[in-house]
């Protein structure tokens, strides 16, 4: 799939550009340490781009320190009480919740001084590092959702492969066709909508403009009738199937070689990126293809995203420092540069990376997540009660899909105790701003 002689060619070249582009400007006789401190997964190794940035140029060092994830918060956040902090952090919880506790420095200040070009990010993601106005972070890395669809699958119940579900109704049309059962049981689905972690009704509330909150961010609004009809689709489609039955099916697949789509047991599949590199290794003789994510008729196709994202946590001794590496990590040659080199690519969250003919040439279905991407959405709704969302969303859905309760109903549950976790939240907030004032930059 990647073409090991266009990866070393463009890493030569890239390292030439890098070297070319940082080194003159950051020559000094004193080297100043940088602390960086990234949230680790299975593996702990030094982010390549750490070690990029060192041999970039000769006056600042930055040291990286990994730490677990199930202890990420309490470690960043005892260290900012102590007086000790990082100089520079890598997280993925929301940015306002940091934010709102006084815990991150203002960027907008050096932003401007620096002239970064902020329309390099894509749009949904930048606005992800903003709380009141003001900027604490900038994007790094995050994951683009597109369709996969089988096209064995396809072809065998009378559908043209040339010819994927563009619309959420020829979804339910499809998924019907390509369902197959043996004695009764599911062998089979075309499409499962809980299957997969971008979730069906948000993305058709997605499209149909739903914003879940006012302008004010203060309010949630879940009885809109678009965000209603989204758990009522998703309510509908399971006419035929029994929700029962389906979970029992899902219970049957497992990671790898077993994932229902590499599997062939699902023909219709919602997944980021880096589900290539899966299907690469578990299955590179999967027949399939990748496509914009369906929409309801007559409405552009949108998707929904994260990131990972930097930020200077307040108190840090090196903010000059922090800020050229931060820089560095999310400027076009190094976010092309790091998503090319990557077993499992996330992807880069600068456009002219993510559109660069190098990164689009990795695979010949790149294009179409790089164009999703500019019709995102991000998930971080409210994001000061982010888990208590999801949470009471997931739950609602739940309700919904059993028949326990109505959408309407189920929403009105959810959005009850969202408003209360909010309200809460929000008072917190007003209480820390009302006695401590946001760290600048160029305190």
């Amino acid at each position: 799939m990647r073409s090991k002689t266009l990866k070393i060619l463009f890493w030569l070249v890239s390292g030439a550009i890098l070297a070319a582009l940082w080194g003159p400007a950051q020559k000094g006789d004193a080297q100043q340490q940088v602390h960086y401190w990234f949230v680790a997964g299975v593996k702990d190794n030094i982010p390549p781009c750490v070690t990029w940035f060192n041999e970039s140029q000769d006056s600042i060092q930055v040291v990286a320190t990994p730490i677990p994830w199930n202890e990420h918060e309490k470690k960043v956040l005892t260290a900012i009480l102590s007086g000790n902090p990082p100089d520079v952090v890598n997280l993925v919880t929301p940015v306002p919740k940091w934010a709102a506790r006084k815990a991150l420095v203002a960027l907008d200040s050096i932003i401007v001084a620096d002239k970064l070009d902020t329309a390099n990010f894509f749009p949904a993601l930048w606005q992800e590092m903003k709380y009141r106005d003001d900027t604490y972070a900038l994007p790094a890395y995050t994951g683009a959702f597109a369709l996969f669809y089988n096209k064995r699958l396809m072809r065998r119940a009378g559908l043209d492969p040339a010819q994927p579900p563009g619309t959420w109704e020829e979804v339910k049309d499809y998924a019907r066709k390509m369902t197959r059962r043996e004695n009764g049981k599911l062998t089979e689905m075309g499409f499962i909508p809980q299957y997969g972690n971008i979730e069906t009704p948000l993305i058709i509330a997605f499209e149909q403009g739903v914003r879940f909150v006012d302008a004010s961010g203060s309010r949630v609004d879940l009885l809109d009738p678009a965000l209603i009809h989204s758990l009522q689709w998703e309510h509908d489609f399971f006419d035929i199937y029994k929700v029962d039955e389906v979970t029992a099916f899902m219970g049957g697949f497992g990671y790898g070689n077993q994932h229902g789509f590499i599997a062939e047991k699902v023909a219709l599949f919602i997944n980021d990126n880096s589900f290539i590199d899966q299907i690469q290794k578990y299955n590179p003789g999967l027949d399939y293809g990748v496509a914009m994510i369906p929409s309801l008729e007559e409405r552009p196709s949108v998707s929904a995203a994260g990131s990972w994202w930097l930020a200077i946590p307040r108190g840090s001794r090196h903010k000059r420092g922090a800020w050229e590496f931060m820089k560095f990590v999310v400027s076009h040659p190094v976010q092309l540069r790091e998503a090319m080199s990557r077993e499992e690519t996330l992807f880069p969250v600068n456009r002219l990376a993510a559109h660069d003919p190098a990164f689009l040439a990795m695979h010949p279905y790149m294009a179409v997540f790089s164009d999703q991407m500019e019709q995102t959405r991000s998930k971080s709704i409210t994001p000061l009660v982010h888990d208590i969302f999801w949470r009471e969303f997931s739950l609602a859905r739940e309700r919904s899909l059993r028949g326990v309760l109505p959408p309407q109903q189920a929403l009105l549950a959810a959005e009850k105790t969202i408003q209360f976790s909010l309200d809460r939240a929000l008072e917190y907030d007003h209480y820390v701003n009302a006695r401590m004032r946001t760290e600048e930059f160029f305190d």
